[in-house]
């Protein structure tokens, strides 16, 4: 028995933070502490109270095993019904890591381990990734991902995280476009489309030597002018600057991925272009660790965004 449905729910509820918290937190400590009282809100049992926490806009959205839901109200059922066909869910997290998106936004992924049912043995684990933003009213969740690792008829130890892998084909349908300029590390020219911005990635400008220069030969190396690829659109198609924003594929790898997972990018999310998050977020994880690409020449002490802020000492 496979429990997809409540991957899904289980996983969209974010909780505000209090307005009674200490400022002098840092936004990891704050967004920890959100993930205590996510898992003590899931272990309340309130449906409504687990839906009132989405962002309240189409473009939200809860992923679990192969089930998308897209919408306020979609998700908002999709809790009150897992309730129902489940009854009480008691959660547990652990290994839980924090990225913070800038001022506005944040990725929180961990492993979980839920044991469904009024006194019941059954048992899910795996991984889980939160995106939320802030709101006027608050942090509110824009997007949630589960990924079932390990089923049990008894509670055991949680399953580890995602494997070393990107994804395995696109999730929607895309289009051809011939290369004709590697612009930077996340930003191409195509044919007959014009400029393409890479979803979810960041890379040094050029300008920023020697690692914009090596960010955007190593995207040459995996597209490189004259070359084929496919694009694939998210929610959102084109950003304020009038650029194309899609996955690239090539040869059955996604690009964005490969350039996070080899060390020439960060994890940089914009909501709700946030199908392939939990996958840039185990890359980034597995490049730093690993001092891959930039990782191991100090590319990264400083990240594009916050330089672009001019908030990094030259």
């Amino acid at each position: 028995m496979r429990y997809a449905a409540a991957h899904g729910a289980c996983a969209v509820a974010f909780l505000l933070l209090g307005a009674g918290r200490s400022s002098a937190q840092s936004p990891e400590e704050q967004i920890r502490a959100e993930v205590a009282g996510y898992v003590r809100t899931v272990n309340s049992g309130n449906a409504d109270a687990l839906a009132a926490l989405y962002v309240n806009r189409p473009g939200v959205g809860s992923l679990g095993d192969g089930q998308i839901y897209r919408g306020w109200s979609a998700v908002a059922d999709l809790i009150r019904g897992v309730y129902q066909r489940v009854g009480p869910i008691q959660m547990t997290a652990d290994s839980v890591r924090v990225m913070p998106l800038g001022e506005d936004a944040a990725v929180a992924y961990f492993r979980y381990r839920w044991v469904l049912g009024q006194g019941s043995a059954r048992s899910v684990a795996g991984a889980m990734t939160l995106v939320f933003q802030r709101t006027p009213r608050g942090w509110r969740v824009a997007h949630d991902h589960t990924s079932t690792l390990q089923e049990n008829d008894a509670p055991g130890p949680s399953a580890p995280v995602l494997a070393d892998s990107g994804p395995p084909a696109p999730v929607r349908e895309t289009s051809a476009c011939v290369v004709t300029r590697v612009v930077d590390g996340d930003t191409v020219d195509c044919e007959q489309v014009g400029r393409v911005r890479l979803i979810g990635i960041d890379t040094p400008e050029r300008s920023q030597a020697p690692y914009g220069g090596r960010a955007a030969q190593a995207l040459a190396r995996l597209v490189p002018v004259g070359s084929s690829v496919q694009l694939e659109l998210d929610v959102e198609p084109r950003d304020r600057y009038g650029r194309v924003l899609a996955y690239l594929w090539t040869n059955g790898v996604l690009v964005n991925w490969a350039m996070v997972r080899q060390g020439w990018a960060v994890l940089l999310t914009y909501p709700p272009n946030v199908q392939y998050v939990d996958w840039f977020t185990a890359a980034q994880s597995q490049a730093r660790e690993t001092g891959v690409g930039l990782w191991a020449t100090g590319g990264f002490d400083c990240l594009p965004a916050e330089r672009r802020r001019g908030r990094c000492d030259e």
